[in-house]
C-alpha cells in the first residue's frame, strides 16, 4: 500500500508540474507577445533590451528554451554600441563621407534587428541629400578653374616675348600709380 502511494504521489507529482510548466510555456509566450508588440510600436532600444533582460530573469530558472531571447538582446546590445559610437563620430565633426559610410554599416548589420532604424535611414538621406549637393557646388567651381598648365599673362611675359612693348608698360605702370593712395 505504501508503495501505491508513493507511485502515485509520483504521478500527482509529474502531473502538477506538467500543468505549471504549459502555464509557464504560455505564459512565456505572452510575454514574447508583449515583446513583439513594443517592437512594433517602435520604442526604444533600451525599453527592448530592459524588456528582454526581465524576460530572461523571470523564465530563467523553468525550462523554457530562451536561446532566441539571449540572441535577440546579444543584437540588440551590439546595436546599442553602433549607434552610440556614430553619435560619438558625429560629434566629433567627421566628414560626410565618413558618417555616411558608418551610417551604411549600421543599417546594413542591424537591417533585421528588433530595433528602430527609421531614424537613421532618414539621417542617411539627409547626409547624402547634403552631400550630392556638395559636388554639385563642387561642379560649379571647377567651371571657373584655370587648366592645368595656364598661366595669367604677366607684364614681364608678355615684355620678353615682344607682345608687350616699352610704351604699354609705362601706361600700366602709371594706372597702377593711381591707385597707391588706397594701399595700406
Amino acid at each position: 500500500m505504501k508503495r501505491h502511494i508513493s507511485i502515485l504521489l509520483s504521478f500527482l507529482f509529474l502531473f502538477l508540474f506538467s500543468i505549471s510548466f504549459a502555464l509557464t510555456e504560455k505564459d512565456f509566450k505572452h510575454s514574447m507577445n508583449f515583446y513583439q508588440k513594443l517592437v512594433e510600436k517602435k520604442v526604444s532600444v533600451e525599453e527592448l533590451i530592459f524588456t528582454l533582460q526581465k524576460i530572461l530573469q523571470k523564465y530563467g530558472d523553468i525550462e523554457v528554451n530562451l536561446t532566441p531571447v539571449r540572441e535577440k538582446l546579444l543584437i540588440l546590445r551590439k546595436f546599442r554600441i553602433s549607434r552610440d559610437f556614430y553619435e560619438r563620430l558625429e560629434q566629433k565633426g567627421a566628414t560626410i563621407d565618413e558618417r555616411v559610410a558608418a551610417l551604411k554599416r549600421i543599417l546594413i548589420k542591424f537591417g533585421s534587428a528588433d530595433a528602430d532604424l527609421s531614424g537613421m535611414e532618414k539621417r542617411l538621406r539627409e547626409l547624402q541629400r547634403l552631400r550630392a549637393g556638395e559636388e554639385e557646388e563642387l561642379e560649379e567651381f571647377e567651371e571657373f578653374e584655370v587648366e592645368k598648365g595656364t598661366v595669367a599673362a604677366t607684364i614681364e611675359g608678355g615684355f620678353e616675348e615682344g607682345e608687350i612693348s616699352d610704351r604699354e608698360i609705362e601706361e600700366e605702370t602709371e594706372d597702377l600709380e593711381e591707385f597707391k593712395e588706397f594701399k595700406p
